[in-house]
């Protein structure tokens, strides 16, 4: 299915900061699960000056803006700044981490006159669920799946429906899956989302914390297994796929349903009405350090 263009992103060409101004910046690094949160700190003199700017980015040479505007940010972003007699603190929060998250982050502090400061920087490591927790059939880089069937040579055959699904904003959606049980055998079901990480469906994350359900181990008896997913949101996206491992050994995997998830004020076809980066996050160091893409 065609999908709009992603908004545009701002890079910060990181510019040469003379020290001395005092940026202090913590954790100088961290390691995290994937799915929990980080919050990174910094603090330094506001010298009794309105209007000082602080900008969060990610990389090195060319850092990339973390936007909360973003759809990679969007709801998974926080920012607060306070100043209290001359020393102010600013912190940035990240929630449902993911393995891409991983990086070196930095604040940048752009004072009304130009000066400049800089965090020392805080490399961050996100750690991907274990890898034994997914049984091997249903690893995606070693069981490829093909249309609507995630059977394998010597598998478990795996139906899903639907293969794509369009819902807007706040609108409740079911997936399902059936396959062969014959002798009624105990299964587990995994329910899985993403393309290249896999990041399995939880209940207990605060997510998707009361919007989840799934079926009865009396229904997966009879080879049948459901998701449903309520009051939708955009970053709800996405491929999801049920992995059906039965007791007697036998895996298989669903070919996967594509999930769009349009906000309110989104037109029919998914392209969004204003794609512009949300204002707040963009830079004013000084000219020529800032280009879009």
């Amino acid at each position: 299915m065609g999908w709009p263009l992603a908004p545009s992103i701002i890079v910060f060409i990181v510019p040469s900061i003379a020290a001395g101004l005092g940026v202090q910046q913590l954790p100088p690094m961290a390691s995290v699960p994937a799915g929990d949160s980080i919050t990174l700190s910094c603090t330094f003199h506001s010298r009794n000056q309105t209007g000082t700017q602080v900008t969060w980015a990610r990389g090195f040479r060319e850092a990339v803006v973390l936007d909360p505007a973003h759809p990679f940010y969007q709801g998974r972003l926080a920012q607060s700044q306070r100043d209290q007699q001359g020393q102010a603190e600013a912190t940035v929060t990240l929630s449902e981490l993911m393995e891409r998250d991983s990086g070196l982050y930095h604040c940048y502090i752009t004072y009304p006159r130009g000066e400049q400061g800089k965090g020392t920087g805080t490399s961050l490591t996100v750690l991907g669920r274990a890898v034994a927790e997914i049984p091997a059939g249903c690893k995606r880089a070693l069981a490829p799946n093909l249309g609507a069937s995630g059977q394998k040579p010597a598998g478990l055959r795996v139906s899903q429906e639907p293969r794509s699904l369009h819902a807007t904003a706040g609108e409740n959606m079911t997936l399902s899956c059936t396959f062969q049980n014959r002798n009624g055998s105990r299964a587990k079901i995994i329910w899985l989302r993403g393309s290249a990480e896999d990041l399995e469906l939880d209940s207990n994350h605060p997510f998707y914390r009361g919007r989840l359900r799934v079926s009865r181990m009396d229904e997966h008896r009879q080879g049948k297994a459901t998701l449903t997913l309520a009051e939708l949101q955009e970053r709800d996206s996405g491929l999801y796929q049920c992995c059906i491992e039965l007791d007697r050994g036998e895996t298989g995997m669903g070919g996967g349903t594509e999930l769009g998830v349009m906000g309110r004020h989104q037109s029919a076809t998914g392209v969004p009405m204003d794609p512009a980066v949300g204002a707040g996050s963009k830079l004013h160091p000084a000219q020529g350090q800032v280009s879009l893409i």
